[in-house]
């Protein structure tokens, strides 16, 4: 062996190691400005129920922050106490890698193959919901107080663990989802950017009624409502003209997405009693949204 050799392999380990060291003081610096930033969010967010009520829950906004709190406390907790076992197991395969061609190659395949039964078979749920929950930790397509629908479900995100979330409906029926599922499925995220909603009803009348007298009346019932924002004026579509019915939406601003629940209600019933006093005859009454 020749002094450029022996060289390079006495340095080999301490050039792993720095490598490793200097990833882990990285990585330690970004979770700890990500934890910071997160609860900097979570106490400074105007926090609301998907649909307000009076509950009997005193204090309710507060105890879901203090519980995002707490949650994304011991989120961050666990990544920094996983980190260093990551990256020391990660150095091990790493340094031990030119070493490996000395060992036969069938006990390689036989370690390979246990870890692929372990990983692949028994840990492999239990892995990619917490991968996802470290995913969420660091972005921001889902947070704690957020009002998503999911699968039909209405409500706001109550709270996000290393392994599921829980989705507190408009009843207060709890909904626990898989990490994974909330990476991989469809989420309508209604307080994603801002806490304005567009918010909009359907709803059918007769081919002969007046539509110049259904607007007027659309138009009259949006202003009235207490949740309508004034910022703009609401606004009334013909959406579809068939033989026997004539597709109508009324729509008009709200100021966050709880109140957006309740003026639909009060769109809906203010047609609907409105359309009754004045005649005006409708076939039927859908709804294609919560």
């Amino acid at each position: 062996m020749n002094y450029s050799q022996l060289l390079i392999e006495n340095s080999y380990p301490i050039s792993v190691t720095l490598v490793f060291l200097g990833v882990y003081f990285i990585i330690s610096f970004k979770i700890k400005k990500s934890e910071d930033r997160t609860l900097k969010s979570i106490r400074k967010r105007d926090l609301s129920d998907a649909i307000e009520t009076d509950s009997p829950v005193n204090d309710q906004k507060e105890s879901l922050r203090e519980r995002g709190i707490t949650g994304i406390e011991n989120r961050f907790t666990f990544i920094k106490k996983a980190l260093p076992l990551v990256l020391i197991s990660l150095w091990c395969i790493t340094f031990f890698m030119p070493y490996l061609g000395k060992i036969p190659s069938v006990y390689i395949s036989v370690i390979a193959a246990i870890l692929s039964v372990i990983v692949g078979v028994s840990l492999r749920p239990f892995l990619e919901n917490l991968f996802s929950g470290v995913v969420i930790s660091f972005f921001k397509a889902v947070r704690i107080g957020d009002t998503v629908i999911m699968d039909g479900h209405y409500g706001i995100i109550e709270e996000i663990g290393l392994t599921y979330s829980v989705l507190k409906r408009w009843d207060w029926n709890r909904i626990v989802v898989p990490n994974s599922k909330l990476l991989q499925k469809e989420v309508e995220n209604l307080t994603m950017n801002d806490h304005f909603i567009w918010a909009h009803i359907e709803f059918f009348v007769s081919p002969k009624a007046s539509i110049a007298k259904v607007e007027e009346l659309g138009m009259k019932v949006a202003k009235e409502s207490k949740y309508f924002n004034k910022s703009e004026e609401p606004s009334f579509w013909v959406m579809e003209m068939q033989k026997d019915t004539i597709k109508c939406w009324l729509a008009a601003w709200a100021d966050n997405p709880s109140e957006a629940w309740e003026l639909r209600n009060d769109l809906r019933t203010g047609m609907i009693k409105s359309l009754q006093k004045e005649g005006v005859d409708f076939h039927h009454y859908n709804i294609d949204r919560v």
